[in-house]
């Protein structure tokens, strides 16, 4: 009977390990989390903040708005490029540090950006941003696992989405009334001066897991024997889960959208769609953030650690996403009616809040001391696509004419990276539907046994 019991038990891989319950309780853990979540709404804000600020960069620089796409895409690129090395780094050298160092980056790339009047400098500022961006949204990931049990990890994954849409909506209206106020020099070096002051708040308040000081292994912590799988291997491993693919196309699904609009191309589209003005576009993309704010912590309450939620949330949001966005591309001259525009521009923001799902079906088939790299995975999903839609956009709105035809038409580039990430995550999610079928018909028989 022993045996058919643990037989029955869940292994680490399909769930995901349960944290050991920290000394003080849930608070310290929320506190830690915490710390790390105002790191990632503080990377989120430097990331978009090119979303309100493009006009004033191309009058700065003096180059057209097209080539906008050139920092933005090189930000993305970066970040992209750095997701595996900061997923391994979650995994193997730990939150408190590597925080630390993400910060430090961002500060050193803002005050470079702030101080720029040539391309060249300002892309090395943006450059700088995009690495220390890219060690952030993991790093919190890894605390959430290391500190809270695995029940609260849908909602905990959302609640950090929550904390990045803050720092989005925080780049829309509020940057822009400050660039109005303070002017290019007064709004990114005050940014790179808070970042600064931040660096040393996860090297004094952060501990990676319970039992743990400064970043020590304590004996009984749950990773304390973990025997880490060569990094090659580690990532292979990852991607041949259908979990993480079905991850990676879901988050590719719902969040492009949202990165392409709000990082860059938002403002364009809807001054050349619509005419509107920088502030009146800049109020229309705050919209899809507080959607996106809304949407992430409903959606973590809602699925919770139900399976079954969690596969309809994975096909609803891509396909309204898919929708939404055909609607705009397809509506006749370009100008879209103000009420299409904001219910779209809903559905976007919801959408990113829901792309959080994407990190939690990779992490419930994942062995915890594999979830940063399989995170990793499901952030370049995204990503990646935000960062070829954007350059494909850059370059359809530079060769366009400008009129509002045109520029509806540069946008697909959104759309047909939803529609394959819809496409994908379908597919990917029936594969991996059919291989959790035996592990839990096997599991169900050994539970019969042990009764």
């Amino acid at each position: 009977m022993q045996a058919a019991r643990n037989a029955a038990a869940p292994s680490p891989g399909a769930a995901g390990s349960a944290a050991p319950r920290p000394a003080g309780g849930l608070g310290r853990a929320w506190w830690i989390w915490g710390v790390g979540a105002s790191a990632y709404l503080v990377a989120m804000l430097h990331r978009m903040a090119l979303g309100v600020a493009g006009s004033d960069a191309a009058e700065r620089f003096g180059v057209p708005v097209g080539q906008l796409a050139v920092f933005t895409s090189l930000q993305l690129v970066l970040y992209l490029a750095m997701q595996i090395p900061a997923g391994l780094l979650a995994d193997r050298f730990g939150p408190r540090r590597t925080l630390a160092i993400g910060l430090a980056l961002m500060a050193g790339g803002e005050l470079l950006f702030g101080l720029a009047h040539s391309m060249g400098l300002g892309l090395v500022g943006r450059a700088l941003v995009g690495i220390g961006d890219a060690l952030t949204f993991l790093n919190v990931l890894r605390l959430a696992h290391a500190w809270f049990p695995s029940r609260m990890q849908t909602l905990l994954a959302a609640l950090t989405g929550f904390a990045g849409a803050l720092g989005q909506l925080v780049s829309t209206v509020p940057l822009e009334a400050s660039l109005d106020g303070l002017g290019w020099g007064g709004t990114f070096l005050g940014l790179a001066a808070v970042t600064a002051v931040l660096v040393a708040v996860p090297l004094t308040l952060v501990q990676d897991r319970p039992g743990a000081a400064r970043g020590r292994r304590a004996p009984g912590s749950e990773t304390t024997h973990v025997q880490h799988e060569p990094i090659l291997r580690t990532v292979v491993d990852a991607w041949r889960r259908p979990a993480t693919r079905q991850g990676f196309f879901v988050h590719m699904a719902t969040l492009t959208p949202f990165m392409v609009t709000g990082a860059v191309w938002g403002v364009p589209y809807l001054q050349g769609t619509q005419d509107m003005s920088r502030a009146s576009a800049a109020s229309f993309l705050l919209v899809g953030s507080l959607a996106f704010c809304v949407t992430g912590p409903l959606v973590g309450l809602l699925v919770g650690d139900r399976a079954r939620r969690g596969r309809i949330a994975a096909v609803v949001f891509p396909a309204t996403s898919t929708g939404a966005w055909l609607v705009l591309m397809a509506w006749p001259g370009g100008t879209v009616p103000r009420a299409v525009l904001l219910i779209a521009l809903l559905v976007t923001g919801a959408g990113a809040g829901a792309s959080m799902l994407g990190f939690e079906i990779a992490r419930r088939a994942a062995p915890p001391a594999a979830s940063g790299a399989a995170a990793a995975l499901v952030n370049c999903g995204g990503f990646s696509a935000s960062v070829v839609a954007a350059l494909v956009v850059g370059r359809l709105i530079g060769d366009g004419g400008g009129s509002a035809s045109a520029t509806q038409h540069a946008m697909l580039p959104v759309l047909a990276a939803t529609a394959l990430g819809l496409v994908g995550s379908l597919l990917s999610g029936r594969t991996a539907r059919r291989a959790a079928g035996p592990e839990r018909a096997a599991q169900a028989r050994a539970g019969v046994a042990a009764d």
